[in-house]
């Protein structure tokens, strides 16, 4: 059996008298990719801000590799092990796509602000050798991708943004990977690429865990291992994805009984 990865205990997240989360329990396992669905509103994303230190949480406990997450500041739980990307994109959009990923790498190098500026011979050899590393990077999430490294980032398809959001996120060597809806924007032919791209990844870091809101489908119901369904806040069920699809309470939240898509 794995080791246990993550453990969030009753995590709520109030702003107000408006509760985003309320008394959310699970655990990930090391190397378990985990769904989460629920409908607009349902605390997806809130969930990921108080994992990643973007919002504080309320109340609960939330402990990644046994040490306590709550009230760590977003660059102490980056340096954790944890990374995410966003729904919006979040790229240096006039920097190239191989710059992109080495700013990813900046959380695990040595270089100081002056050293880089300056260029000293230490620093000069580190960047080199993380423009190495994000090469290798950009080639392991897609080769098409790798390709295109000295493109700027604004000049990229929208389903490549997505890729280059994950290969920066990578660049941070996590342990745990949070991706939000990463096929926004993407047709049917472009997600199943995505589903190839992660599966690649998983392949090489068989160590990483990865959580992923995703709204289509199709992708949840062949990427992950377990489905973690919230609705208003509240985990209304988890487990396979076909156990979770056949549950009344979850078709009538969000499923929308033989639908495919929400």
């Amino acid at each position: 059996m794995s080791p246990m990865l993550l453990e969030c205990d009753a995590v709520s997240v109030r702003f107000g008298g408006l509760a985003a989360l309320e008394g959310v329990s699970f655990t990930l396992a090391q190397g378990e990719i985990l769904g989460i669905i629920g409908p607009n509103g349902a605390g997806k994303s809130t969930l990921f801000n108080a994992i990643t230190g973007i919002y504080r949480a309320s109340a609960g406990r939330m402990r990644f590799a046994g040490t306590e997450l709550n009230g760590r500041p977003v660059h102490r739980i980056v340096e954790l092990g944890i990374a995410r990307t966003f729904q919006s994109s979040r790229l240096f959009a006039d920097m190239s796509v191989l710059d992109n990923v080495v700013i990813g790498l900046h959380t695990r190098t040595k270089t100081g602000v002056l050293d880089a500026v300056l260029r000293y011979g230490r620093a000069r050899r580190e960047l080199e050798d993380a423009a190495r590393r994000a090469a290798d990077l950009l080639r392991t999430v897609s080769v098409d991708l790798f390709e295109q490294r000295y493109r700027r980032a604004s000049e990229l398809a929208q389903a490549d943004r997505r890729r280059l959001e994950i290969a920066r996120a990578l660049a941070t060597e996590p342990k745990l990977l949070l991706l939000d809806e990463p096929s926004s924007g993407m047709d049917d032919r472009e997600t199943k690429a995505l589903v190839r791209d992660i599966r690649t990844v998983c392949k090489e870091r068989s160590d990483l865990s990865i959580m992923i809101i995703e709204h289509d489908m199709s992708l949840v119901a062949e990427l992950p291992d377990r489905v973690m369904v919230l609705d208003y806040g509240r985990k209304i069920a988890e487990g396979s994805f076909e156990s979770v699809r056949a549950l009344e309470r979850v078709q009538q939240a969000y499923l929308g009984g033989a639908t495919a898509h929400a």
